[in-house]
């Protein structure tokens, strides 16, 4: 091999290594196309600088031919990334880019076909320097092609000068700066000169070396400097960017912080407040009872009726220290196979027997669901016993209450986990209902419509159902009656029970009717 093919080769290897580089570059930013136009760039140089080092080395007229045609298909590809790149640099993403496409398509067709050159040796008009000796002559549509590449590829250079004054002013060149942007210039300039020469050259009009081949190194490290300069600054913007997201999240934090001792504090001072005022509500209607007690001619039947509001107002400070006890203790189920059936019919029993008019209120069973649920027995019964006395208090005249056990499903917002199956308990009164304003606070702590009411019994249910891992679903129309479901799950969770958020579950019912 000649000294002039090695070094060809030489510069093919640096073409290569810089098409391996910078689709790398592209594959961990892939939103920059820049690096992959340049990289397929550098590939085509590659292949047209290593064609015509064999070209100048061929001995024959067919082993000429084969190499100009596949320096041919490189130098095609080059100049369709080539406009490419400058569209991406510029920002100008306009018809020459599928001008050029469609032309370099036909060129590829062209040099499958064999139309572009024929097995007799080139003349030329202008001989200079050390021409192959092998190369092929040029046909009238091969000139025609090299041509419209030329020609394309020279107005895809004159975007690098005279930029758009409509766009590009978020375009990569507007971020090199001057002495950037003149290297480049200069180099895809001199690329221009040299590729007008080669194409006359491999159009068999100049007998003389391709130029292409070496200028193209001065142009290839030049947009190498520019895209390298402009990853390392990108590289430290998004540094910095991050630098100042990591301080924002840090007073974020913070401020969260702030915000989340400010809500507890609230929290401390309502809850302090609910409890002054039911407190204090029961210790004056007691200080005033005792005051008549004290009186030495207090009759029978009233010092009576002072000892019954005794026992009525001391029985509800027992029941909110009961309530709040319950509300704040920390809710640890301990959970084991429970049958439905047993379970809700001993609830109901308990709750009636602590309402005075439960007589006149049917309870009816529709109990045709899964016959087993997983929790604790204690807690769950507390549960169904709250819901069970609101249900009978809401129908102080008789009514009906019916308790129906379907079956459901909780799902995870978990990827590939299955459904967990579940048991839906529902009970419908055909009380008074809620109105809307009720109904949406009905799940606050210390809200209630009852006189003799903590607010506490929806809340604590609420946590109870929660940390079994289930749901509680309330429905009601004003007038018409209540329905409250638990969603419980059937059997113990992989992970372990735990406490989940509102909307930490989406559920999914089947087979519940709605309230009479």
């Amino acid at each position: 091999m000649s000294t002039y093919a090695t070094i060809l080769l030489a510069w093919a290897a640096i073409y290569g290594y810089l098409c391996a580089y910078h689709a790398l570059l592209f594959a961990r930013r892939r939103s920059d196309r820049e690096y992959l136009a340049f990289g397929l760039l550098a590939g085509g140089f590659a292949v047209v600088t290593a064609s015509t080092a064999f070209l100048h080395d061929a001995e024959t007229l067919s082993r000429g031919l084969f190499a100009m045609r596949v320096g041919n298909v490189g130098l095609i590809v080059s100049a369709a990334f080539y406009v490419d790149l400058i569209a991406e640099l510029t920002g100008r993403r306009s018809r020459l880019q599928l001008l050029v496409y469609g032309w370099a398509v036909l060129g590829l067709v062209g040099e499958v076909l064999g139309l572009f050159y024929v097995a007799e040796p080139a003349t030329g008009w202008i001989r200079w320097g050390s021409p192959a000796a092998a190369q092929p002559a040029a046909t009238l549509l091969g000139l025609v092609h090299l041509g419209g590449l030329g020609l394309l590829s020279g107005l895809a250079t004159l975007m690098l000068f005279f930029p758009s004054k409509n766009g590009g002013a978020d375009s990569p060149l507007s971020t090199i700066d001057r002495s950037q942007a003149r290297l480049l210039g200069v180099a895809a300039a001199a690329n221009v000169v040299a590729a007008s020469h080669d194409v006359l050259a491999r159009g068999g009009i100049v007998r003389g070396p391709m130029l292409l081949e070496h200028t193209a190194v001065g142009f290839a490290f030049a947009m190498s400097y520019v895209l390298l300069h402009r990853f390392a600054r990108a590289s430290t913007e998004l540094e910095r960017k991050k630098a100042e997201l990591d301080r924002m999240y840090e007073e974020l934090r913070q401020t969260q912080e702030k915000l989340v001792r400010k809500e507890q504090l609230a929290a401390v001072g309502e809850l302090s407040a609910v409890i002054a005022h039911e407190v204090r509500n029961p210790l004056a209607v007691i200080k005033n009872a005792v005051s008549g007690l004290r009186r030495g001619n207090l009759a029978p039947d009233d010092r009576a009726t002072l000892l019954d509001i005794l026992d009525e107002e001391t029985g509800r400070l027992n029941r909110l220290m009961h309530d709040l006890l319950a509300y704040a203790r920390p809710v640890v189920p301990k959970g084991r196979e429970l049958s439905v059936d047993e379970l809700v019919r001993r609830a109901v029993e308990r709750a009636a027997s602590g309402v005075p008019h439960a007589d006149a209120v049917e309870v009816v069973y529709d109990l045709a669901g899964p016959p087993t649920v997983h929790g604790d027995p204690e807690l769950l019964r507390h549960a169904l016993v709250n819901v069970v006395e609101n249900a009978l208090q809401a129908m102080p005249a008789g009514g009906t209450l019916t308790v129906r056990s379907s079956d459901a499903t909780l799902e995870e917002r978990v990827p590939d986990v299955d459904p967990l199956p579940a048991v839906a308990l529902s009970f419908a009164d055909t009380g008074e209902g809620m109105d809307t304003l009720v109904r949406a606070k009905a799940r606050d702590p210390f809200f209630t419509t009852r006189s003799t009411g903590t607010g506490l019994g929806l809340a604590i249910v609420e946590r109870v159902v929660r940390n079994h891992g289930g749901e509680v679903d309330i429905e009601s129309l004003h007038g018409v009656g209540t329905t409250i479901t638990f969603v419980l799950p059937r059997r113990r969770p992989a992970a372990g029970v735990v406490p989940v958020s509102e909307g930490g579950r989406r559920r999914r019912l089947s087979g519940i009717r709605e309230a009479p």
